[in-house]
């Protein structure tokens, strides 16, 4: 996940949010769509207003 992240580091908010979307999507990201939802879901409560607002786009695109 980190040397994902560094590949994404410095691009806009909404293109790094679709990547992860297309990566999740296609497989490449190693977790199927439901489990990212699961996932983002179970963590959406401890995120700060910022965190939870990308996850929340994050949740739409999938």
């Amino acid at each position: 996940m980190a040397g994902l992240f560094d590949k994404l580091e410095g691009k806009p908010e909404n293109q790094v949010i679709a990547e992860i979307a297309h990566l999740i999507k296609s497989g490449q990201a190693g977790i199927t769509p439901n489990k990212a939802k699961q996932m983002i879901r179970t963590i959406l409560p401890m995120m700060d207003s910022s965190q939870r607002r990308k996850l929340e786009k994050l949740l739409r695109a999938l």
